[in-house]
């Protein structure tokens, strides 16, 4: 049998083994990256994404779009004329048309196919997103998987798949327990022992936070959003005149509601409260002042201060006024006198005049009342109310908004989790740097330590197999080799299987590799129990 020294034996290097190796590390790595980029674009808002699915269910954006397809969009950061959006209406739900006009922080919305507008205005707060992907027929498959867990499930069944490729490629891989060499010398770290898993991690993770950092630095650090206030205004009109027979009122004069005699009566007396309401904050200041308008059905008209001119802070206040009866018959009498037109009948108006400025939620106010108007008829006898609601009349009340748009903090949204813009680029960045500088830590590391001691190291202290009888026929040449590492290290490269003959006060280990048998012996006191076991 030929001998040798395996000093100065020449053994290649195996490696295909280390290419399959690094062949599926980069394949998880590339799996991570694909599945990090469709949770980005593809995620649905209940799993923490910001794409909405809309399955088209009418022909109003024909022919651009038709029922049945599917419609994904994404939010933006501002909407103008000619985006193709969704918004959610209160009375049909989520609808699909295009912005022909903004105004006052609310949108004008029209279906290609219709001919009229549609009659809700939606704020950008109302819009769920802009047209991002249109794909034609593919809502009718996504019909029966409508389930917001869809997506999850997919990208459960994704993670999965990766994992389970990741476990497959190292189960493939020779590997052993990885005890300590027979020289006494430390068993190798983890990170070197699957440094290549390590190394596809760390680029993975790089790719991850470089992903996140693209999209910080392609959204603006600011957005602006509109803000709805409401509000409310309110007022009471009261009134009385003191008669001179007070027998012919229950109250003894003249009140709200009741006509005031000419003959009776030589003044009127009008209180007007005043209160503003809001579920928002509010932060006012105001004016007012009561007057009479006097007019008649040709147009004319002439005011009358009844009430001294006031302000107020606050959101209520109460104004006082007497109108003298005589004023008016003097205006009356001059206008007849001067144009020689004789009316029977003419109005005179109440109005409180209100001013209103401040800040309400935050948002400039500024608004007065033109509802408040209590409005009376004055012919030669008489002055009354003069409404077809006198309630109404008695107590105006007006609605109004406010909108407000405010410039705000943009995010990114991972998940369930929402970073600022500023944050998320300082985190991809930071991250990204952090993981290459790793990365190339290890693999200078492993380059320092030896790339054939590195991945050779899988089958370091591997449990040889035990057989009976003599495993290298008398026709195989034999190399012995001078240590059990070193016959280890052979099996690894050649893919073979360590078989321990054991003989009369020796074991004998073997490995094959082709028409070679490589051997070493060694006294089973030498090793111990464990490495001969």
């Amino acid at each position: 049998m030929i001998r040798g020294n395996v000093g100065h034996l020449a053994v290649p290097r195996r490696d295909g083994e280390r290419s399959r190796r690094v062949t599926a590390a980069v394949a998880a790595a590339l799996l991570v990256v694909a599945v990090a980029c469709a949770w980005i674009l593809f995620a649905p808002p209940q799993l923490g994404g910001q794409a909405s699915y809309v399955i088209v269910n009418g022909n109003s954006m024909e022919p651009g779009m038709h029922r049945g397809d599917l419609a994904i969009v994404r939010p933006a950061d501002r909407y103008v004329p000619g985006d193709v959006v969704t918004y959610r209406h209160p009375g049909v739900g989520h609808v699909i048309h295009r912005i022909v006009d903004e105004k006052d922080g609310r949108f004008t919305l029209k279906g290609d196919h219709n001919d009229f507008e549609d009659s809700y205005r939606p704020t950008s707060n109302d819009i769920v997103g802009k047209l991002w992907l249109h794909i034609p027929g593919a809502g009718r498959v996504l019909w029966r998987l409508r389930s917001p867990l869809w997506a999850g499930l997919v990208l459960f069944i994704a993670f999965a798949g990766m994992f389970a490729g990741a476990g497959a490629s190292r189960a493939a891989a020779p590997v052993g327990p990885g005890r300590q060499r027979s020289n006494g010398g430390s068993p190798m770290p983890p990170i070197f022992r699957n440094w290549q898993d390590t190394l596809a991690l760390l680029l993975a993770l790089a790719i991850g936070f470089a992903a996140l950092a693209w999209v910080a630095f392609a959204r603006p650090t600011h957005r602006e959003v509109t803000t709805e206030f409401s509000y409310s205004q309110r007022g009471q009109f009261s009134y009385e005149a003191a008669a001179a027979d007070a027998r012919l009122y229950d109250a003894g004069k003249a009140t709200t509601g009741e006509p005031v005699y000419l003959r009776l009566s030589d003044t009127v007396a009008f209180t007007f409260v005043y209160e503003f309401t809001s579920p928002s904050p509010a932060q006012l200041t105001g004016t007012y002042q009561l007057v009479a308008e006097l007019g008649d059905i040709s147009g004319w008209k002439r005011t009358l201060p009844i009430g001294e001119p006031g302000s107020f802070a606050g959101t209520a206040f109460r104004t006082d006024g007497v109108l003298r009866l005589a004023d008016l018959q003097e205006q009356i009498a001059t206008l007849e006198a001067q144009t020689g037109v004789r009316n029977d009948r003419y109005t005179v108006t109440i109005r409180p005049r209100v001013r209103v400025d401040g800040e309400l939620g935050g948002a400039r106010l500024s608004a007065d009342f033109p509802e408040a108007a209590l409005p009376m008829a004055l012919d030669r006898t008489q002055l009354r109310l003069d409404a077809a609601k006198p309630d109404a009349a008695i107590a105006p009340a007006a609605t109004g908004t406010v909108v407000d748009r405010q410039r705000i903090g943009n995010v990114v949204r991972i998940l369930f989790v929402s970073l600022p813009v500023v944050a998320a680029r300082i985190v991809g960045v930071a991250g990204a740097a952090v993981m290459v500088a790793c990365a190339g830590a290890l693999l200078i590391a492993v380059a320092r330590r030896g790339w054939s001691e590195v991945s050779d190291v899988r089958a370091a202290g591997a449990v040889p197999v035990r057989v009976t009888g003599p495993v290298a026929p008398d026709d195989v040449p034999v190399v012995d080799v001078a240590s059990m590492e070193d016959l280890e290290r052979l099996a690894a490269r050649t893919g073979g299987i360590i078989l321990q003959e054991a003989r009369p006060g020796q074991h004998v280990c073997y490995v094959r590799d082709g028409a070679v048998v490589y051997r070493f012996a060694f006294d089973p006191g030498e090793y111990g129990t464990e490495r001969a076991a």
